[in-house]
């Protein structure tokens, strides 16, 4: 290749990935080539290739490098080249389909990929929480079950790559208009499962062989409003005049200690069920936890919320409790016949569906604000403690476990108090 002819590819190149990267192209991968003695262009790309049996009876797949005479175009025609990169992408895409249906078998099924992704161990080293499992597992099911009764052909994993997007918009719809288990889908749970069955996809694109990285990114759907409603000041009047009231009472001695806690560390309500007393640091008064994969400290410095957390941690002649794992074990009354019965187990913790069931039994009960979620507690710590900090928000961000500062940001539209200055007072 002459100097000519390397500065020219060069510039050609250039711009077919800056064209690559307006029309969001991200799969498959190919490159412009050039074939020197006709100055004739060529797209480069790879395929897979069944080469046959290995010494465990297995299929071996291996990747071939492929390459395509682009029609009636030379060296010179850069215009005419990146008007046709879409054209180009899609038809190394429909080759790339063919040989990989052609090569079938069992991974080719999407039951297949779901019952693989069902692994808390399914990326590198990272451990997936239960709860993410179980989400997942549930989300995955639905999806299933409809493609299964609707559309069958995407049972098989690479249908999904030519038609799977408009697939899954005519699956939302219907759940946006017909429901799901208990209602129809909001922006909000259309958002959520689009999140996890897009990292699906990911995680197929990471283990399968060929399948495009990124099918189902940037779909259009509408964002979710992250909601920054909580307890406003009379209802958490109420509600602690509540905890007061109920917090010896046979139903509800065992929720008062964690609402509380909810109320004054703005942990989630998955966290507050694992907090485990060897996690406890006595001196400091705070307990480390993992939220999403991230280790902060909740602090326990006030005195009312310690006091109501001592029979938790400590045994009556002051000593750490070493009978059992979790602050909160697993301890309530239950009513039969007129009489309450304690019902105890030292070896596991409360569930956070659990939980939030009493959470909404107390709204009822109080009477205040029926949109609120055991989630307000946390949104009351971030719009208190941004009041009191003076709007620290890098501070209450590392409190409640948020990498990012957006999200306390919208919660700063609350801080406007008697104490601020609001108008100009041009008269005053």
């Amino acid at each position: 290749m002459n100097k000519i002819q390397t500065k020219k590819l060069r510039i050609l190149r250039r711009a077919v990935e800056k064209e690559k990267k307006r029309l969001r192209i991200a799969e498959p991968k190919f490159t412009i080539q050039l074939d020197t003695k006709t100055n004739r262009l060529l797209l480069g790309y790879n395929i897979s290739v069944d080469v046959g049996i290995d010494d465990k009876g297995e299929r071996v797949i291996k990747r071939k490098q492929k390459k395509k005479y682009l029609a009636n175009t030379n060296i010179d025609d850069l215009a005419y080249v990146i008007m046709n990169v879409q054209n180009y992408s899609d038809l190394v895409m429909s080759e790339i389909n063919k040989t990989n249906k052609a090569i079938g078998g069992d991974k080719d099924t999407l039951g297949y990929w779901i019952e693989r992704y069902d692994n808390p161990n399914r990326v590198g080293t990272l451990t997936i929480s239960e709860a993410s499992i179980r989400g997942d597992r549930q989300n995955m099911k639905m999806l299933k079950e409809w493609i299964k009764k609707n559309e069958p052909e995407f049972l098989n994993i690479w249908n999904w790559v030519d038609g799977g997007r408009d697939c899954l918009i005519r699956y939302m719809k219907y759940k946006q208009k017909y429901g799901g288990l208990r209602k129809v889908w909001g922006d909000g749970s259309v958002n959520s499962n689009y999140r996890r069955i897009r990292a699906f996809f990911n995680f197929v694109s990471m283990n399968l062989n060929g399948f495009p990285n990124r099918l189902l990114n940037n779909m259009p759907f509408v964002k979710s409003k992250i909601e920054t409603e909580t307890f406003s000041n009379t209802e958490i009047t109420i509600v602690k005049q509540w905890m007061e009231e109920k917090e010896n009472s046979n139903e509800w001695f065992w929720f008062v200690p964690m609402l509380h806690f909810l109320l004054e560390t703005g942990c989630r309500v998955s966290e507050v069920c694992k907090v485990k007393i060897r996690d406890l640091d006595i001196d400091e008064r705070r307990i480390s936890v993992i939220g999403k994969g991230k280790k902060r400290w909740l602090y326990l410095k006030s005195e009312s919320l310690w006091n109501r957390l001592k029979p938790y941690i400590f045994t009556m002649d002051g000593r750490i409790r070493t009978d059992k794992e979790f602050v909160f074990h697993y301890k309530h009354s239950v009513a039969s016949y007129g009489k309450w019965f304690l019902r105890e187990d030292l070896t596991k913790g409360f569930r956070a569906d659990g939980v939030s069931h009493k959470f909404k039994r107390m709204i009822r009960e109080t009477k205040i604000n029926e949109r609120l979620t055991t989630h307000c507690t946390r949104r009351y710590f971030i719009t208190e403690m941004l009041k009191q900090t003076s709007g620290d928000i890098p501070l209450v961000a590392q409190l409640v476990g948020h990498n990012n500062w957006e999200t306390v940001k919208l919660y700063t539209k609350d801080l406007i108090d008697d104490s601020k200055k609001v108008n100009v007072g041009l008269f005053d």
